[in-house]
């Protein structure tokens, strides 16, 4: 049996680029190892954007482990580019949650996305794993095991388009076994301050 605690990076700065953690954000990340501490966590493993990697330096500094990057935890799309505006990144975001196999200008299709994760997921064997990675990532890789209605009450309609919201930090448990279990979603509970 596996248990994987997929967790979303804590608050970013909304700069383009590869923004890193606000205060909150770190603040949010300690908190997040502090509660997993309870767990017999043996590894962490990290999208290797700032905001993923300093989230899992906090989290394993507060639980006294060694963390690594994987690409395969990347987000679905990142806003990179400054020649392309805030709105245009996030119609092509609305346009890819809605429509999976649709492949955005600057990334990749909501399902790819998905199967990575899952492909790392694969390649771990009964352990207690932290990934440390984004929202979409989470959401497209769940999406992907357990449907759209498991997830359903994530959904939320933004100025942009309907999209789901993970908070920041939050801590979804997946336990892999004959079936796949998801035991904890868009958990905040350990968070004195939230945000997504």
């Amino acid at each position: 049996m596996t248990i994987i605690y997929l967790i979303r990076h804590g608050q970013k700065h909304t700069h383009v680029g590869d923004p890193s953690l606000t205060e909150v954000g770190i603040k949010q990340a300690k908190q997040t190892g502090q509660y997993l501490s309870q767990f017999p966590i043996s590894k962490i493993i990290s999208s290797p954007t700032k905001r993923t990697i300093e989230t899992a330096k906090n989290i394993a500094e507060t639980m006294d482990l060694e963390y690594s990057s994987d690409n395969d935890l990347i987000e679905r799309m990142n806003w990179t580019d400054p020649n392309v505006t805030r709105n245009e990144f996030f119609q092509e975001w609305i346009k890819s949650t809605n429509n999976r196999d649709y492949v955005p200008k600057y990334g990749d299709s909501s399902k790819s996305t998905g199967k990575r994760v899952s492909q790392l997921i694969n390649k771990i064997a009964d352990e207690h794993i932290v990934l440390v990675t984004h929202g979409g990532a989470i959401l497209d890789y769940l999406r992907n095991i357990f449907g759209d209605e498991k997830i359903s009450k994530l959904r939320k309609q933004y100025d942009e388009g309907e999209d789901y919201q993970m908070q920041n930090c939050a801590i979804n448990k997946i336990i892999i076994d004959d079936q796949p279990t998801l035991e904890l979603l868009n958990f905040v509970e350990h968070l004195s301050e939230f945000s997504e």
